[in-house]
């Protein structure tokens, strides 16, 4: 389906006013919002914005997700280092190209152009309001539109009846690169497609084609390493990628998971009817018509099914995990415009109905939001009523405004703070690692930071077996207090200072 130079511009700047009109609604990361006040959005940002200072992911700063997310977290920190704006950037970019695919699959599997409009709005509100979106920020709401290039690439080759070209599976390479180096379970999707591709060709009886598209990958893989790769390289910290990102990984995180409870795998995916029914419905509607599209059906099953297998493999169970089997949502819109007669939806007046009603529930989605998004509370708390930046303005008036972010996972203290992390452990991370643990005893027992904030009642913290355990803070002295509701329970922070600070003070 070629589409025309002045179609493709609209569809993109439909894509981007929806994206935006909902986001700014539904994103922590919108300028409506004091801060974003996810521990693992804070975490990312605080590694970005130590890149941009020379500091190395892994071996200065420790965390678990792969370099390419750090990469653009340090590209939103260019932007805005002192606030969320460059992230609402970025972000709002690429949910708008998740649309715009999304709108394409639709319009591809239905042979509807019209499809694009109604898909672009029922995906662009339908996917923030759900639980699994969170709070904003999310690697997998970030590679919503990579997964969603992965589909309609093969399902492009596969409506044409014929192997992938060369660009096609170079494309596929570095999309399949960009999941390896942002979150490896991501490479679930592409395991599904490489497996449906294999079946596809020799049915098709394409198995000269074969080793053609699996070099074309893997040089599109490689191409896309080799940065990642050098970049660590000549930091000479490509063993420090290779512990933590991989062997950490694979070894502690699954293992040691703390408390809290979730809802499994299933129900937490099904509670997400704004995508997971338009999914479901999707691949229920491939198999219906699996006679003449078992190539897309085996496409879409195995690539979902691997999805989730990768996803959840691990044992743990976050809400927001769910949100990469949104990619599949826009087949449920392609088959429910693939049931109106082609006739009909050529005609001028439903494809200017199509996009009417489209614009309409645009225009209509931020009050939407306002209804119902789960994270306007927070639209209406000003910014110095929060702990990070009530401890800031402590903080600035002391000439060392090191910070230790102890016991919990960074809650944006040291981005309100101004403040670097001096720890590689910048914070209590979901690996009980000893390391981290007794980093933090050596440097709190030492006044190695001159402040130290900490989470919960008085001096106790959680430990990763559920348990209380104490920190001796002799060496400080607590300065202020604070509490703020975040993700529906109310949690107290103490700020402590260095005694000697204060004493030369």
């Amino acid at each position: 389906m070629k589409l025309p130079r002045s179609d493709r511009f609209l569809w993109a700047a439909f894509s981007l006013l929806v994206a935006f009109a909902v986001l700014t609604v539904c994103s922590k990361n919108s300028f409506l919002y004091p801060m974003n006040d996810w521990v693992d959005v804070n975490c990312f940002f605080t590694v970005g914005r130590g890149i941009t200072h020379g500091l190395i992911p892994y071996r200065d700063l420790y965390d678990q997700k792969g370099p390419l997310l750090y990469f653009v977290y340090a590209l939103a920190a260019l932007v805005s280092e002192h606030g969320f704006l460059g992230v609402f950037v970025i972000e709002t970019l690429l949910y708008a190209a998740f649309l715009y695919i999304g709108g394409r699959i639709a319009a591809l599997l239905s042979g509807r152009p019209c499809a694009f409009w109604l898909t672009a709005a029922g995906l662009g509100i339908g996917v923030p309001l759900s639980p699994a979106f969170s709070h904003g920020g999310s690697a997998e709401e970030f590679f919503l539109p990579v997964f969603a290039g992965a589909l309609y690439i093969v399902l492009k080759a596969m409506r044409a009846r014929r192997p992938l070209t060369k660009g096609q599976s170079a494309l596929l390479g570095v999309l399949a690169a960009a999941a390896l180096w942002t979150k490896y379970t991501f490479c679930g999707l592409f395991a599904g497609l490489a497996a449906a591709a294999l079946i596809w060709y020799l049915a098709d009886g394409q198995g000269k084609a074969l080793p053609g598209t699996i070099l074309w990958a893997l040089i599109g893989a490689v191409a896309a390493s080799i940065p990642v790769l050098a970049w660590y390289a000549a930091r000479g910290a490509l063993g420090d990628l290779w512990q933590v990102y991989f062997v950490d990984n694979l070894t502690m995180y699954s293992r040691n998971i703390r408390g809290g409870s979730y809802a499994e795998p299933l129900p937490n995916l099904l509670n997400n009817l704004s995508w997971s029914v338009p999914a479901i419905l999707g691949l229920a509607g491939l198999a219906i018509t699996a006679k003449k599209a078992w190539r897309e059906l085996l496409a879409m099953a195995l690539s979902a099914a691997a999805l989730f297998v990768f996803t959840y493999a691990s044992g743990r169970k976050y809400p927001y995990y769910a949100m990469v089997m949104a990619c599949f949502a826009p087949l449920g819109y392609g088959q429910l415009f693939g049931l109106i007669p082609a006739a009909r939806c050529e005609t001028k007046a439903f494809r200017r109905g199509a996009a009417l009603l489209a614009v309409l529930v645009a225009a209509l989605s931020p009050a939407a939001a306002l209804r119902w998004s789960n994270n306007v509370y927070l639209k209406d708390v000003a910014r110095e009523e929060m702990p990070p930046y009530r401890f800031a303005e402590i903080i600035r008036r002391s000439e060392d405004r090191t910070l230790l972010n102890y016991g919990f996972l960074d809650g944006g203290f040291y981005l309100a703070a101004d403040s670097l992390p001096v720890t590689r452990f910048f914070c209590t991370l979901n690996n009980d690692l000893p390391a981290m643990e007794e980093e933090h005893r050596a440097a709190i027992a030492g006044g190695r930071t001159a402040f130290v904030v900490t989470r919960g009642r008085g001096q106790e913290r959680r430990s990763g077996r559920g348990q209380k355990e104490t920190i001796d803070l002799s060496a400080y002295r607590p300065v202020d207090s604070c509490s703020m509701l975040f993700e529906g329970m109310e949690w107290t922070y103490t700020l402590y200072e260095r005694r000697e600070n204060r004493e030369g003070a």
